[in-house]
């Protein structure tokens, strides 16, 4: 959710993280449980919660299969509405993210000019040394912007 505000705060929506309409892949049961204090007790009684989440994903997994259809994870941002929404949902072969590898990040633009065929951005996920070089090209562009400020 957090990169879905960072990209419609660039198109300029006035939108922050509780904005965003979120399907957790985690029941409210298990996000909501206490689990006590150990951690070896932790790790168990989580994993067991965890193993009856397996039916569910697997059922979607097998519809969307029936239909020649993948799972992944999608945001939709819409400016004209003002929403954003991030969801596991079920993509066919026409939609860029039907091929989409797990290291890999898409974004598709859809904007006036590109609505029948949208603009596609494809690239490796955010590992450690892109995610650094996104922030030092965050500091350089800070530098620049106050160097050129008058005191």
């Amino acid at each position: 959710a957090t990169k879905v505000v960072i990209l419609a705060r660039n198109i300029d929506m006035a939108i922050n993280i509780e904005d965003v309409e979120v399907e957790s892949l985690l029941p409210d049961e298990i996000m909501k449980k206490d689990y006590g204090e150990g951690k070896s007790t932790l790790n168990r009684a989580i994993l067991e919660d965890l193993k009856l989440l397996d039916e569910s994903i697997m059922n979607r997994v097998k519809a969307a299969e029936a239909d020649d259809r993948v799972l992944r994870y999608k945001f939709v941002i819409d400016r004209n509405a003002g929403t954003c929404k991030c969801s596991l949902e079920a993509v066919d072969r026409i939609d860029p993210l039907f091929r989409l590898r797990p290291n890999e990040n898409l974004v598709a633009f859809e904007t006036d000019r590109y609505t029948s065929s949208p603009l596609i951005v494809k690239g490796a996920a955010a590992g450690p040394d892109l995610a650094a070089a996104g922030m030092f090209a965050d500091l350089l562009r800070l530098t620049r912007t106050f160097s050129s400020l008058q005191y």
